[in-house]
């Protein structure tokens, strides 16, 4: 996709709060270009500025000062409906909480993005379970979040996020609420939607070990990006996976 524009264009990006007539700058003139077909982990520390940087690239907030591209869509002066607009056909979210109705089926949370743009009750089913089978879950339809594992759940959230088919998902410490090992799956499954499907991956950590997994690594510190390095070597999750001991799925359905 070289002559493809890119998917996420900051141009001096910059976002203050104003809090008892005290000015914070979370962002102080972000500059920064992601490629359709990336897989982006941006890291750093509490404070440094990813989540509001996240929170920007997701239309979940606007800028206070600089341009923000999106898919070609100038965003970042937009209102609130619109942005919504805009967010809900382009982007796939991934929360560290799994974000799943609690009484109900993996099917009926995977189809409730779909519930909202108003498809037809077969066509939901059908994008439903082919995103669940997506991810390893087809023989996992019926089973409610408390019948599942704290990566499967994840696998759920994740299969939701891309139902609508959304060519950019964020990924907010999507590995934050799981093990090492459960880590690594929801990794290998990124790795591999991003791979063999393109879709364009910007994921948010404070772990150095789950921003190795991407192929490039933007470091945020003080508002600011630090380094931007392109991973040549990213590690393998599947490879990882197999070095680690087995362990038994604590949280499955027996």
């Amino acid at each position: 996709m070289k002559d493809a524009p890119p998917i996420i264009e900051f141009d001096d990006i910059q976002k203050d709060y104003v809090t008892e007539a005290v000015v914070v700058r979370a962002l102080r003139g972000v500059s920064l270009t992601i490629e359709k077909g990336e897989f982006v982990a941006i890291i750093g520390q509490s404070g440094s500025g990813k989540s509001t940087m996240m929170n920007i690239i997701g239309c979940l907030d606007r800028p206070t000062r600089g341009k923000y591209i999106l898919d070609g869509i100038d965003v970042g002066s937009r209102s609130n409906d619109a942005r919504a607009i805009v967010r809900n056909h382009l982007i796939g979210f991934v929360f560290q909480g799994f974000n799943l109705l609690p009484r109900t089926t993996a099917l009926e949370n995977v189809e409730l993005p779909l519930v909202y743009r108003g498809v037809g009750a077969s066509e939901r089913r059908k994008r439903a379970v082919e995103s669940l089978s997506a991810v390893g879950l087809g023989t996992r339809l019926h089973h409610t979040p408390n019948q599942l594992s704290g990566g499967q759940q994840q696998r759920v959230a994740i299969a939701r996020a891309l139902v609508t088919q959304p060519p950019l998902l964020l990924a907010d410490e999507p590995t934050g609420n799981l093990d090492t090992r459960t880590s690594f799956e929801v990794l290998d499954l990124l790795q591999r939607l991003n791979r063999e499907q393109g879709i364009t991956i910007v994921l948010v950590t404070h772990e150095r070990d789950i921003a190795d997994c991407a192929g490039r690594v933007v470091e945020m510190r003080d508002g600011k990006v630090r380094r931007d390095i392109v991973n040549e070597k990213p590690t393998d999750a599947a490879r990882a996976l197999a070095e680690l001991p087995a362990q038994e799925d604590y949280g499955a359905a027996s």
